[in-house]
Formats: structure tokens, sequence, C-alpha cells
């Protein structure tokens, strides 16, 4: 709707967008009754159409509107090249300083806060349509009179018909009837003038007062963002793009390791700040962020002057002229290195959790092939003599049946699936166990050295483990020396306490069996040896490394309560120096226990439920070979019947954990609930952890883990056999 005022002389066109009707019409009738002509809209966005369509010389907006409030109507407008010239004022009845800012955002000429006084509210329209005269403070009216032959125009800001009163004072009574109507006339316009000046002086003070109200809020406002960008790591940039000029704030000085006074004095000097990897995509993106391209958002790493790398979340907004050239950007830039930390570490979990899968995954299946391999390879090794030319062949069968156990529990152990077996041994002779097979691994070009600086050092440890370090290390060194080197280990003990901590820079205060293993390779430089023992971190060619070597090293070592540092400089070789906590008085006492032998046999009747063929077979073999009388199950139903039909004569239950049809805990509570107080023996191949969250079998309960060596079987079962009482 567009209405016209009665006067010929229009002041202006002037868009109402209200939707109260009663409001709209109030303002529509008092601009029209000053000659304004009045087009009304009843919400922001219709607002918005007749803006564009119509082109008005003012705006006069209500804020809370429906379809699109008066902040986000301004907005619109100011950002609008065609529309952005035109006048806004925002009409509120709200008062919180916040919504002073919010006009201050969306770039609003003025606002008025209802309920306002009318003769304000036209001040302040025509103040914003005059010209710029008029509003440096020049009055809208005047007159023109002559006196003694000379014409002057009188002003609100011009005193000539004051100066003019006085200088004719004296003659004033001589004047004739014109000159006393003429001077009753300026009398008149003096005191309208006066008026005028008092309510322009009022209007101004009001808004004097408003300006310093809305000052303090901005400053305040500025203040909490302040607080808010530095509690965020947030530094603020701007750039010049005309004149190449960067500026930052303190924040962004920290976050690039410099202080204020280094700033860079262009865009070039900040780039050569940034990771060099990362240098030419920034640069890609300001360029097209500048072109309107795309928005600038992006992450990426700065390296400081001494080195520190810290990644970096930027984003800017560019700002354009009326023609769409890019004159500035400004942006944020915020320190993400905490994030990316915590993400890496994610990624560490994550790797370890499928190592864990993995690893227990193939635990089962494979320790019952060791668990054959283990027993039919000893049973050979028994019937054979000291002198047979074939046991070193069956030895050796054995041992790498134990290096296999050994790396498939490591793996287990690495992931937290598998608890270590500790018990005190000597380091020199789990060292001397492997000596042989670590020569083989570094081959005849690495000369091997051993040199034990105490003659016992005795370590509370799971022996498996230590020998699986031990070959761990000796493939890495072997790769870092294709020419040949040196390859050697050192034992000996060693008292850390404070001063060796601070000179050293690690460690924990205590007595300790140190391993130090050396080689003579090409050596890791700062950032290799930052990611040593990250799982799957390798330096060697694809398929000649798993990247998991160095990190079971570390895993293990850790489970022992010890710590591990390495030492490395390019060309010139890597040494690790692994400490472990020597093995304390109690301990000692078990030390020097003799070596395991075959435990003495039986004759008394066992019921053995093993749902694997080859692991059952060779079960009783053995038990058979040592006098025991074995029935045998293929699962937990077979199992049950059996007992239930020799139950009189079966002293001792062997089962499985994990078979089919019934488990084995499941067989051994029915066979309780018959009232039996048989004896019994779990076996499993699964990782200790996995039959632990499974609730398979409480804590404390008996069982031996796969792969398992027939002594360890035979003596356990004698063990239990022999304890007084039931189950």
């Amino acid at each position: 709707m567009t209405t016209e005022g009665a006067q010929s002389n229009r002041s202006g066109n002037i868009l109402i967008v209200e939707d109260s009707a009663t409001q709209a019409e109030m303002l529509e009738e008092l601009l029209l009754r000053n000659g304004y002509a009045v087009t009304v809209a009843g919400n922001g966005r219709e607002g918005l159409s007749k803006a564009a369509e119509l082109m008005p010389d003012l705006v006069l907006s209500d804020i809370v509107m429906p379809e699109m409030t008066g902040f986000e109507l301004c907005k619109e407008i100011k950002s609008d090249r065609r529309l952005s010239g035109i006048p806004v004022i925002l009409l509120t009845s709200l008062n919180d300083p916040r919504d002073v800012i919010k006009g201050l955002e969306c770039r609003a000429d003025n606002f008025i806060t209802k309920p306002y006084d009318d003769d304000y509210l036209l001040t302040l329209i025509k103040q914003m349509l005059m010209d710029r005269e008029l509003q440096d403070g020049s009055s809208g009216e005047g007159i023109t009179i002559t006196f003694a032959g000379q014409k002057y125009y009188i002003t609100s800001d011009r005193q000539q018909i004051l100066s003019l009163l006085l200088s004719t004072y004296e003659t004033a009574v001589q004047k004739n009837t014109e000159l006393l109507s003429i001077q009753r006339s300026i009398n008149e316009l003096n005191e309208q003038l006066e008026e005028r000046v008092a309510a322009r002086t009022a209007s101004l003070m009001r808004e004097v007062e408003e300006r310093k109200r809305a000052e303090e809020t901005l400053s305040e406002v500025t203040r909490r963002l302040q607080l808010a960008t530095a509690s965020a790591h947030l530094g603020i940039w701007d750039w010049d793009i005309g004149n190449n000029k960067v500026i930052w704030d303190d924040k962004m000085c920290e976050l690039y390791g410099v202080t204020p006074g280094s700033v860079p004095a262009g865009i070039e000097d900040w780039e050569e700040r940034l990771h060099p990897d990362d240098r030419e995509m920034v640069v890609e993106a300001l360029e097209a962020a500048r072109r309107g391209e795309r928005e600038y958002a992006l992450e990426y790493r700065v390296l400081h002057p001494d080195g520190t790398l810290k990644h970096i979340r930027g984003n800017g907004l560019v700002i354009r002229d009326r023609e769409g050239k890019a004159m500035r950007m400004i942006g944020l830039n915020q320190d993400i290195s905490e994030q990316k930390a915590l993400e890496e570490q994610l990624r560490q979990a994550q790797k370890m959790e499928a190592i864990g899968q993995f690893a227990g995954g193939i635990a089962h299946d494979f320790n019952n092939i060791l668990t054959a391999i283990f027993g039919f390879a000893s049973l050979v090794q028994l019937k054979m003599a000291e002198t047979d030319p074939l046991r070193f062949n069956i030895d050796q069968v054995l041992a790498a049946a134990e290096r296999a156990a050994g790396l498939t529990q490591s793996l287990l152990t690495f992931s937290r699936k598998q608890v270590l077996n500790l018990r005190p041994v000597n380091l020199n002779e789990v060292i001397g166990k492997v000596d042989k097979f670590v020569g083989r691994i570094i081959g005849e070009d690495i000369k091997l050295q051993l040199i034990h600086k105490a003659e016992e050092i005795v370590v509370n440890a799971d022996s498996g483990q230590i020998e699986q370090i031990l070959l761990n290390l000796a493939t890495n060194a072997r790769d870092a020396m294709p020419q040949g080197g040196i390859f050697s280990i050192v034992t000996e003990t060693v008292d850390i306490d404070k001063e060796y901590i601070d000179f050293y820079g690690f460690g924990t205060p205590g007595a300790f069996a140190r391993m130090v293993v050396s080689d003579s390779g090409t050596g890791m430089d700062a950032a290799t040896r930052k990611r040593i023992f990250d799982p799957f971190f390798t330096t060697k060619e694809v398929g000649k490394g798993t990247g998991l070597g160095l990190s079971i090293v570390y895993g293990i070592v850790k489970q022992h309560k010890g710590f591990i540092n390495v030492y490395s400089e390019p060309g010139r070789g890597t040494t690790f120096s692994i400490y472990l906590p020597l093995a304390k008085g109690e301990q000692l006492a078990k030390a020097g226990q003799a070596e395991m032998q075959y435990p003495k046999g039986g004759t008394e009747t066992i019921l053995m439920a093993e749902d694997d063929a080859v692991v059952r077979d060779l079960s009783k073999t053995v038990l058979s070979e040592f006098g025991y009388s074995v029935i045998v199950a293929t699962n937990g139903e077979e199992a049950l019947q059996k007992f239930m039909e020799n139950r009189d004569i079966i002293k001792l239950l062997l089962l499985d954990i994990v078979m089919p049809k019934k488990n084995g805990k499941e067989v051994f509570d029915e066979i309780k609930r018959t009232g039996s107080d048989v004896k019994v023996i779990f076996l499993s191949g699964y990782p200790s952890e996995v039959i632990s969250n499974t609730g398979l079998l409480a804590d404390g309960s008996n069982l031996i883990m796969k792969p398992v060596h027939p002594q360890n079987l035979l003596r356990k079962i004698r063990e239990e056999l022999d304890r007084p009482g039931p189950a």
C-alpha cells in the first residue's frame, strides 16, 4: 500500500515495515500529515521485496516480526549493493544493550525505542533525509528582510538578527509602522528559532546519551570477546590486501611462536611460517577465497622458529568494495594441537584394538597347533637317548615352538588380552638360551657381542617375553646394517636415584637390571625416534616390515613395570636401554630352583573333553604314557554322558572351555549338581581376557592356558590329584 501526502512538495518516500496493523496505521498517519509519501509492508520479507521494487528514501522497520526480523531485513538491505545506501531506522520496544549491538552489527543507521516522541521521530527522519549542510546543524528555515537598503538572510546558526536589533535600537522608535510590523515578525521568528534550537538540542542530547551507552556496551562486549577468544585459543588477524599489510593480535603471535614485534610484514612473510608440506594448499585456499570461489576455512600446520609444530584451524572472511574487489581479509586462527593429539591417541587405540582382535582371533587355533607340536615332539624327545644324533633336531623343533608361542603371547600381551607368566629368572641365562638364534637372525656379516657385567641378574619376568624383546631388536638391527656391523647386548645392574633421573632425564627410583642393546647401523633422526614405538610405524619398504616389532618391545617392557630409552643419530647407530626392576628377596629364593623335570605319573581315571582332534589324541597319548586311564569325549554333551556312565571311577575332569553343544563350565556345573565332588582342570586356547570378559570362568578357577607343555600338564594333573579335599 502506497499513499502520498497532501502537500504539493513531497519530502520523501518512506517504507514502513510493521507487523502490527495499529502501529503501522499510526505511523502512516503521522508521516502523511508531515508531507511524506508512505508505503507499508506487513512483515520483513514483504518489506525486502518492496524495498527492492520501490527504492524508498528511508526504511522505518519494527524489529520483532514474522518471516524476517528487523535485524535480518536491515542486514539484507545493507548487503545488497543496490539497496545499501538506503537509511534504515529500527523501531523497538526492547531496551537490552545487546539489541543496540545487534543493530550495529546489521549496520542500521539509527534506532528509536518505543514508546517514542513523534517530534523526535520526525526530527530524526528529517535529519537523515537532509543534505550534508543541514546535517551539520543548520536550520531548515529562514526569512529574508530588507533594512537600510541591505538584504539579510536569517538562519538558526547566524546571529545577524541580534546584531541588527542592537544597532538599530536607538532609531527603532522612529521607524514607521511597517518597520514595527517587521520587527514583531522577527521577534516571533526568533521565538520559533529558539524553540527549534531547544528541540534540536534535546534531540542531540538524547543521541549523545544513547551513543555513550552504546559505546559502553560495545566496550564490554569487546572485552568479553577478547576473553572468549583467549580461552578458546583464538588469534585474530587482519590482512589489508591492497597495501599487503598484516595485523596480528598477541594470541596470533603466540600461536606462531613469535614476539608481538615480529608480526609478518606481508602475506609472503606469513606464508614462510607455514609447514612446507601445507604451504601450497593454504596459499591456494587464500586465492580461492579472494576470487569468491569458496570460503576460507581449513586446517594446516605451522613451524615455530624453534622447530615446534602446531596444528592450526584457520577461518577468514573477504571484505569487498562496491565493485566486488577484495579489499581485505579478516579471520581467526585456533590452536587445535591438543585436539590433533587426542585424535592421534584415538587412532593408536583403534590400532591396538585391531591388533587385539587379530591376535585373539588366531590364538585359539594357533595354540592348539602349538600344543600338538609341543606334545608330540616332547614324547619323541622323551624316548631318545641323550647321545641320539637326532635329538638336536627335536630340540630345535621345541625351541621354535617355544618362540612361536612367545610371539603369540607377545601379541596378546601387547594388546592386553593375555597376562604375563612372571617368575624369577636370571636375565643372563635367558639371553644365553637365544644367543645362537639371535646369531642366525643377524647373519654372518654382523658380529654378536655379549657382555655380562654381573654373573647373576635376577628379575621377575616372563622369560618368553624377554626372549621376544631380543629377537625383535635383533631383527631391527639386522635391517639397519645391510653391509654388516656389530650387534651387542650388555647386562648390568644399576641403582636409579634422583640425581640419576636429573642427569639423564628419565627413569624412576629403584634397583634395576639394565639391558643395553646396540647396533652400528644407519641410525635414526629425531622425527623417526619420536614415532619409533608407534604401532604400524615402519621405515622399511612395503612388505619388509609390519611396524609392530618395536611396539611389542615397548609393550612388554611396560607390562614388566620397566621403561625403555632409545638413543640414535643418523649414521651413528642405535642403542636401546631397557630397565627391568630387580627381583626382591622372596623372589630370589625361587630363582635357584632346579629346571623343570617330568613329574611322576599315576593310575587314576581321567575324563578328557576336547573338540580338537589333534590335541585330544596328543593328550590321551601323553596321559596314557604316564599310566593314567583316559576316557575321551569330543563335546560337552558327550562328556556329561560318559561321566554319568563312569562316575564311580573318574577322579579328574580335564575340560576344554569352548566346545560344541556345552562349554566346559556348563559341563562341570551340571556334574556338581549331581552331588559329585570330582576335581577339575580347565584348558583354553583363547586369551585369558576373553575367558574373563565372557564370564565363562570365575577368577581363581583351575585354568591352564594353551599351548601347554606336557611337563606342565602332567605336573598340574598330579598336583590336583594329590591335593586333599574335594574340588
